[in-house]
């Protein structure tokens, strides 16, 4: 920074410290304002706020310097700052609540409340407990796929969660300390699962609004939009800069339960009031019970202790460990409870001392952990009656030598330099084309000039970027986002016969580490890129069935693209038509006519369309035959839907048409805009079918229909719930969700007469997107058209499922 922009640095400074009550002033050290301008000046940070809290009272919340280096806006109380990792005792707590009230155990397996969990040791899996989730000592190398939490991929919990499988563990289950943080986003998953609430929800309500956080967000995602917030600051070639797009860089939600909140030093003094009060908020609110406490603050993980140099020697610690959130170590012969966090541009440190009912936060705007220990431990010196200490030279001396080490490694640095006389082992066209990696998932390689070429990875959008060429077969990683630095070398492996067997990147020089060391990128030859390379793949697959009649309609709910064939051409409606009934009954429950949990009498005698006359259905032909069993009996409305869509019942059918009415089903489908339907009775109606009078459906409409159930617009919100509800208990499913993997939800109905076989629906992936699917088939053996329509529905499903 230059001398006159400190000048004017240092007079913001000056003005952000005023306002300070005589009463605050008689509690506090003397001259912490100047000692903590004296911080800011040492450390280069641009802005700290402050909380201490003694005896159950605030006696400082206060911001000095500016949210933003080069702007005016000073830091206060109120503030935010990402907390990062001091988020990891909020999700702690969140577990143990739920613990109080029987919900959860800490000894309980993980797999439990995530069935879906899974190590690359089963039997770690097996025994891995909640406690576990949140101590650092699963075997799992240090920060496990923290790859994709920092910069934010777009994967979801669920998704980063089942990636771990994969990683190979590195200690032995419960031996060594690791860091991690991707067990936390697994202990998030089990706060939503026990509780029926996203983690952001349950801390939200369960802890902020009841500690009195009033502006303390869960959400990382929503910091950009809130009015009082502080920058991230980095050091580049040594030279302290704004971070301008850490909003978008930093954490994603999905990584909230390990470091996503976002606070200020007022909203965390009262944090620490509670804690140190053993649940009771400032305001007298239990939230949890001196058990909780002692589970939260008790070491469970020893962890390594360094020696400290002489000019820290009173920071030397005689124990230190992980507990459930929280550190616990010793200082200058008290006990300590406390965490920190990091994220780019931002590190924070809370310190209580419980038999002092003494608690400190620091909250700054720069990567300079000396800045916040320099004022902690002079805070607690002065609490606890030690000798002082000059703790600003002590770690001013440490990041002197730390910045020097930095220096002369710049300056030792010698670049790479390309070799002209290493020449390309193929055209850049040749190695375009999509590449798999198992931890970063797809990422594709295009041409975007004569000697460049552009990977995107599709779920991890942060790595993407140039491949700018250097020489041979090495290519220079050089990122879209310019705040990440310089990226890797790429290099390509190739088989025998010149074809490219997989990427690798490298690291400039030998022995540098890498986090990119562990990437490899296959050639992925099935990959779907796009709606044109869909058609192709599916027309392929309908193409072996010459004798085959089809149509089929893709709706992405999300983008609201469509693929569409044959679309409005008609086919034998077969079963499909129950979705429809489905929804003229709960219509005609939403608008009075009766209550889903009413009860109609079973009964098996109908009457033609034709003439009136009368028929039954025979129990042998029916895919459910309890029903039959049942005439004469009483059974709810819902109890005879679920009937009809999940066991395919025709007597179900046909009563709920003769209630409701076929036309009334027809006016209900013109209304939701499916023109083409025709629904002109119920099943086993020989005289008409004789006619040609039968349900008809085109794959247009019937995507109509499921686009309107997604959106909740069919009948209206709750009702469209409830049918989509019932449509995923479909006990057929050797359709659309035949081939895809277990974790796929899908919410569909099925049909199928001689020579007619139909599959529609709606499938959720486990990472939120959702999309409608209709298939429609004729003139093909049952067998076979299962079979085709659920390899269609897995090109979807693999097309769908890697668009961002």
């Amino acid at each position: 920074m230059m001398k006159t922009g400190k000048i004017v640095f240092y007079a913001l400074w000056a003005l952000s410290i005023t306002g300070i009550s005589k009463a605050q002033e008689q509690s506090l050290p003397p001259g912490l304002d100047e000692y903590v301008g004296a911080v800011i000046h040492a450390f280069d940070v641009p802005g700290i706020s402050i909380g201490i809290v003694k005896d159950g009272k605030v006696v400082l919340a206060k911001g000095y310097g500016v949210k933003k280096l080069g702007t005016p806006d000073l830091v206060d109380e109120n503030t935010l700052f990402n907390i990062a990792s001091n988020s990891k005792a909020f999700t702690a707590t969140a577990l143990a609540m739920l613990v109080e009230e029987g919900k959860l155990d800490w000894e309980d397996p993980v797999i439990k409340y995530l069935p879906y969990f899974q190590l690359s040791d089963d039997y770690v899996t097996a025994h891995l407990t909640v406690r576990d989730l949140l101590v650092h000592h699963s075997g799992l190398p240090a920060y496990a796929n923290d790859f994709l939490l920092f910069p934010p991929s777009t994967y979801s919990r669920k998704e980063l969660l089942k990636k771990l499988k994969n990683v190979p563990l590195r200690h032995d289950f419960r031996s060594v300390y690791a860091y991690d943080n991707i067990l936390y986003v697994a202990a998030g998953e089990v706060v939503e699962a026990v509780s029926g609430m996203p983690w952001e929800d349950f801390v939200k309500t369960r802890i902020f609004n009841r500690v009195g956080m009033k502006n303390t967000i869960s959400r990382y995602s929503t910091l950009k939009d809130q009015p009082n917030v502080a920058y991230a600051h980095a050091r580049r070639d040594g030279k302290l800069e704004v971070r301008e797009r850490y909003f978008e860089t930093n954490i994603g939600d999905n990584g909230n339960p390990a470091g996503g909140i976002a606070s200020s030093a007022a909203d965390m003094s009262r944090w620490l009031i509670t804690q140190l009060d053993s649940g009771r908020t400032p305001d007298g609110f239990r939230i949890f019970r001196p058990s909780a406490t002692e589970q939260l603050w008790k070491i469970v993980r020893e962890m390594p202790i360094s020696k400290e140099p002489e000019w820290l020697k009173p920071n030397q610690k005689n124990f230190y460990g992980y507990a459930l959130g929280f550190r616990a170590y010793d200082y200058r012969g008290v006990k300590v409870v406390g965490h920190g966090g990091l994220l780019t541009g931002f590190v924070s440190q809370i310190a209580m001392v419980p038999e002092q009912n003494l608690g400190v936060v620091v909250l700054t705007n720069q990567l300079s952990s000396g800045a916040y220990w320099s004022i902690i431990n002079h805070v607690l010196d002065y609490y606890l009656g030690n000798e002082p200490f000059d703790w600003i030279a002590g770690y001013k001396k440490e990041l002197d030598s730390s910045l020097a080490r930095q220096d002369s490694s710049r300056a030792k640095h010698k670049p790479a330099i390309p070799d002209p006389t290493l020449k390309r082992s193929l055209s850049l066209a040749d190695y375009a084309g999509a590449y798999r990696d198992q931890l970063l998932g797809r990422g594709v390689v295009s041409v975007v000039g004569d000697t460049t070429l552009r990977i995107d990875f599709i779920k991890s959008p942060q790595y993407s970027g140039l491949l700018r060429y250097f020489h041979g077969d090495l290519f220079r990683l050089i990122y879209d986002n310019t705040d990440r630095g310089k990226g890797p070398f790429l290099t390509f492996v190739f088989n025998a016969d010149k074809s490219i067997q997989e990427g690798r990147f490298v690291a400039e020089k030998a022995g540098e580490g890498s986090d990119w060391s562990d990437v490899v990128l296959r050639p992925e030859k099935s990959a779907i890129l796009d709606t044109a390379e869909l058609r192709k793949r599916i027309g392929k697959t309908l193409a072996e069935h010459p004798d085959g009649r089809f149509a089929y309609a893709l709706l992405d709910l999300q983008s609201g693209d469509q693929l569409l064939y044959n679309e409005q051409e008609t086919f034998h409606a077969a079963s499909t038509m129950k979705t429809p009934v489905m929804i003229e009954v709960f219509k005609q429950a939403a608008a009075g006519k009766f209550s889903m949990t009413d009860s109609l009498t079973v009964y098996n005698e109908f009457k033609s369309i034709v003439d009136n006359s009368k028929f039954s259905l025979p129990a042998n032909t029916d895919s459910e035959g309890d029903l039959y069993g049942r005439i004469g009996s009483k059974m709810t409305w819902h109890d005879m839907v679920f009937r009809m869509i999940t066991e395919s019942s025709n007597l179900a059918t046909n009563i709920l048409i003769d209630q409701v009415g076929a036309k009334n089903v027809m006016k209900t489908m013109r209304a939701m805009g499916a023109h083409e339907i025709q629904v002109l009775r119920g099943v086993e109606d020989s005289k008409a079918f004789e006619r040609g009078m039968n349900n008809t459906t085109t794959a247009y409409d019937l995507m109509l229909i499921f686009k309107h159930l997604a959106e909740g617009t069919a009948v209206n919100r709750v009702s469209s719930k409830a049918m989509v509800k019932i449509l995923k208990a479909q006990q057929f499913n050797d359709g659309i969700p035949g081939q895809l993997p277990k974790d796929v939800v899908v919410a569909h109905k099925t049909g199928a007469i001689a020579g007619i076989y139909h599959d529609c629906g709606i499938v959720y992936l486990p990472n939120g997107r959702a999309y409608a699917l209709v298939l429609l088939s004729g003139n093909m053996e049952e067998r076979v058209a299962r079979e085709t329509v659920a390899t269609v529905s897995r090109l979807v499903y693999d097309y769908i499922s890697e668009i961002e």
